[in-house]
């Protein structure tokens, strides 16, 4: 696979400084924008055609509600959703708005960078504790209704 262009979406520095670092380590990646919030999302990933998106779930404009936005571009690039919010309804809410992978952030490590390949490569990886309460609810339908309750931090 080529390189891969990411844009980093995150509302804390340090989160967003520590996965640049990881990906720029690891090589293969080219991170071409970090940014803050979620507005303008879109439009920034369209403008430097980015191939993956890494979302922070409760960032301000974040959330099911960017996943939708970027699943509408037409590429539309890999979502990774990264969160300490990885309760069952989160990790439903980011799936069925379109994320490929969700990765806890508490767990994030090692393997960081080769999960994102793993995502770019078309694998979904659902990468928190209770995974298979999130797989039982999408099959059950459970939790419906639960994404427009996302809210991000004040």
């Amino acid at each position: 696979m080529s390189t891969i262009r990411v844009v980093v979406a995150d509302d804390d520095a340090t989160m967003r400084r520590a996965i640049v670092d990881v990906l720029t380590a690891h090589g293969g990646f080219d991170v071409v924008r970090e940014v803050a919030t979620g507005e303008g999302l879109p439009e920034l990933v369209s403008e430097h055609r980015a191939h993956l998106v890494v979302l922070d779930v409760r960032m301000p404009s974040g959330g099911p509600v960017a996943a939708r936005a970027l699943r509408a571009l037409t590429p539309s690039p890999v979502l990774v959703a990264v969160s300490a919010s990885n309760d069952v309804a989160t990790v439903v809410a980011m799936l069925r708005a379109g994320v490929t992978g969700f990765l806890a952030k508490g767990r994030l490590g090692t393997t960081f960078a080769d999960d994102l390949v793993r995502c770019a490569r078309g694998q979904v990886l659902i990468a928190v504790p209770q995974g298979a309460q999130v797989l039982r609810a999408l099959r059950d339908g459970a939790i419906d209704g639960q994404a427009e309750r996302l809210r991000p931090r004040p």
